[in-house]
């Protein structure tokens, strides 16, 4: 009976996060009650705020969701024999594609995992990998799931030999991560292919000194003399966005049908 409660605990929450992100893409965090989404969850307010203390979380909880199946399904990839930069590109293009689709819904992620941190203090993300203070707390819990989605791919180039044997694929997928984020709240990106291009362009960079020597991040290159500082968007002299070298998904975010929610 106890695994029969805990399930139907762990079903409830699942469903109110859904039901709340679904009224949250049609109108915006600002305008949904906790009324609106006690209704559509078939709860009653108290169960909702037993389950979240705010909207902010239920938001959190749903992308975490979704961050944990598109990590699994990267692991198959990789596990299967995948290049890195295959899975890269499922990455990259899926969290590009709900950045741009629920671009409205952003800011409220960003700010929860980026915001909290002052002066001289480090973010949810850069807090993540050390599993330091604050570990419990929601925010904290996203950036390790983003974290967790990101590091697989590095963990791949450095069994490949791609990366310096002493790389620490933690550390360095928490600063794509931040950096990233950062890039969804100030980009001012248009559309799917601009998020990636910045993502790469940033991606290039932070890589630059973790490339084992001679290693390349595509065929036939060798890495950059070290002390050398690549130019935005490019390794090895080639764009990122070229065959092979991490490149961005082919998939737009208007080839997506316009009412899709995250799954």
């Amino acid at each position: 009976m106890k695994v029969d409660r805990q399930e139907q605990d762990e079903a409830r929450r699942a469903r109110i996060a859904r039901a709340a992100f679904e009224l949250f893409a049609r109108t915006g965090l600002e305008r949904v009650s906790a009324q609106d989404i006690a209704r559509a969850a078939f709860v009653s307010r108290t169960n909702l705020y037993r389950y979240f203390p705010s909207k902010t979380h239920m938001l959190l909880a749903h992308f975490e969701h979704t961050v944990h199946d598109t990590r699994a399904e990267a692991l198959r990839r990789l596990s299967g024999g995948a290049a890195p930069q295959a899975v890269w590109q499922l990455v990259t293009g899926r969290m590009a594609d709900l950045g741009v689709r629920y671009r409205h819904l952003v800011g409220a992620v960003g700010q929860a995992v980026l915001g909290r941190a002052g002066p001289g203090e480090k973010s949810a993300v850069t807090l993540a990998p050390g599993l330091l203070r604050g570990a419990g707390q929601p925010e904290v819990r996203t950036a390790q799931t983003l974290v967790g989605l990101v590091e697989p791919v590095l963990s791949a180039m450095r069994t490949q030999g791609r990366l310096r044997p002493d790389a620490d694929t933690r550390f360095l997928a928490a600063l794509l991560v931040d950096a990233c984020l950062m890039s969804l709240l100030h980009g001012g990106h248009r559309d799917q292919r601009e998020v990636l291009r910045d993502w790469q362009d940033r991606f290039s960079l932070l890589m630059h000194g973790a490339l084992a020597p001679g290693a390349t991040l595509e065929s036939g290159e060798p890495a950059p003399p070290a002390g050398s500082v690549p130019p935005p968007g490019a390794v090895g002299g080639r764009s990122t966005l070229e065959e092979g070298a991490f490149p961005a998904s082919p998939a737009r975010a208007q080839d997506r049908p316009a009412d899709a929610t995250i799954p």
